[in-house]
């Protein structure tokens, strides 16, 4: 019988989950939207579910890795859902934050392999920052997790924490609808707007431009602040890397005087499960 991990990275948009064997490879993958907006038991729901369909056949399940955002962007705590896997699994769960095993991911499997000081940044309906030194995760007095919520114009637009100007409104979901209205796209989702950039549309071309700057003051004050031999952009946004990065990289390279830190995109599959899981090793 096989040993396997199931391992879930949950976001406002996508809750993905991974069965994975405990020599590490992924075996099979599934993800489901997160329905945030029908309340906690619905995304409990759907965890169950996924967790139910991939225990198929002559497995033994050893653990769960769970991989969770900040609360501000989910109506359910990391902490209430590994409680609740506890009991009807009655394994070990591991809870950690999702930008946290996204970065220990990179640092040990991908693009920040070769690098002591890691970043990662995920892009989705928020974003999270995750910092890995010495391919372990950092938990200090500053929490890098919440790097999304360090104001970078306290005139800016009001974010879910209750603070002003927040990286992610810059960054995330919430700064993409924001651009498409000013450049008068309607009900144009980040996929859509994706889709049209790379069919040639002005527009949408411009827009990602746009958002690759408002990207890069974020990641100006990470360098700064972090001082980290890598940044590495990952989640559901950087799909549009190739439309973002020319203006990001411009930016950043206009405003950081004192050192070129490299950035890169991730190109690692199920990087926020594979990372969830690595925390059993």
């Amino acid at each position: 019988m096989k040993q396997v991990l199931i391992s879930f990275d949950v976001g406002g948009t996508n809750i993905k989950a991974s069965l994975i064997a405990t020599s590490g490879r992924v075996l099979v993958s599934s993800f489901e939207p997160t329905k945030n907006n029908l309340g906690k038991n619905k995304i409990i729901e759907e965890v169950i579910c996924l967790a139910d369909d991939l225990l198929v056949g002559q497995v033994r399940l050893k653990g769960v890795a769970l991989a969770w955002p900040s609360t501000v962007n989910l109506s359910l705590s990391g902490q209430e859902m590994k409680n609740i896997l506890q009991k009807k699994f009655k394994v070990p769960v591991i809870l950690e934050n999702d930008a946290n095993v996204f970065t220990l991911a990179e640092a040990k499997l991908g693009q920040g392999k070769k690098y002591k000081v890691v970043v990662g940044l995920t892009l989705g309906t928020g974003v999270g920052c995750g910092l890995v030194i010495d391919k372990k995760i950092y938990h200090g007095a500053g929490q890098a997790s919440e790097f999304g919520h360090v104001s970078l114009n306290f005139s800016g637009p009001k974010c879910a924490c209750g603070n002003y100007g927040c990286f992610e409104e810059f960054a995330g979901s919430r700064a993409i609808e924001r651009l498409a209205k000013k450049y008068k796209f309607k009900n144009k989702t980040g996929q859509d707007l994706y889709e049209l950039a790379i069919q040639g549309d002005k527009r949408a071309t411009k827009l990602w431009q746009e958002f690759g700057k408002q990207l890069a003051w974020g990641i100006i004050s990470v360098i700064n602040a972090l001082d980290p031999e890598i940044v590495v952009v990952g989640g559901q946004i950087s799909k549009a890397w190739k439309f973002f990065y020319p203006a990001m990289q411009a930016e950043v390279d206009s405003k950081v005087m004192f050192k070129k830190t490299p950035i890169k995109v991730s190109k690692l599959e199920n990087a926020g499960t594979l990372g969830a899981a690595l925390l059993f090793k």
